[in-house]
C-alpha cells in the first residue's frame, strides 16, 4: 500500500511540474482549487482513520477488561491443587 501511495505521489508531482512548466509562471485558478480539494481530502482520510484507531482502541480494552475475569479464573485451574500432593 505504502508502494502504491508513493507511485501515486510520483504521478501527482509530476503530473503538476508538467503543469508547472507548460502553463505561464501564474498557476492557475483550477490548479490551485484542484490542490486545495486534494489537501483537504487528505486530511480527511487521516483523520478517518485515526477515528478508527481510537474506536479498536477503545474496543481491545473492553474486551480486555471484560475477559480479565475469565483470565484469572483459567489460571487457578491451571494451578495444581494441593489435595493432589501428600504433605510432605
Amino acid at each position: 500500500m505504502a508502494t502504491h501511495q508513493h507511485q501515486m505521489l510520483a504521478a501527482q508531482t509530476a503530473q503538476t511540474f508538467r503543469g508547472v512548466i507548460c502553463s505561464s509562471t501564474k498557476p492557475s485558478k483550477t490548479a490551485s482549487a484542484k490542490r486545495i480539494q486534494n489537501e483537504r481530502w487528505e486530511r480527511r482520510i487521516e483523520e478517518d482513520w485515526q477515528g478508527h484507531l481510537e474506536t479498536l482502541r477503545q474496543y481491545i480494552c473492553e474486551l480486555l477488561i471484560k475477559n480479565q475475569p475469565f483470565g484469572m479464573k483459567l489460571m487457578e485451574a491451571d494451578k495444581p491443587s494441593q489435595e493432589w500432593f501428600p504433605d510432605a
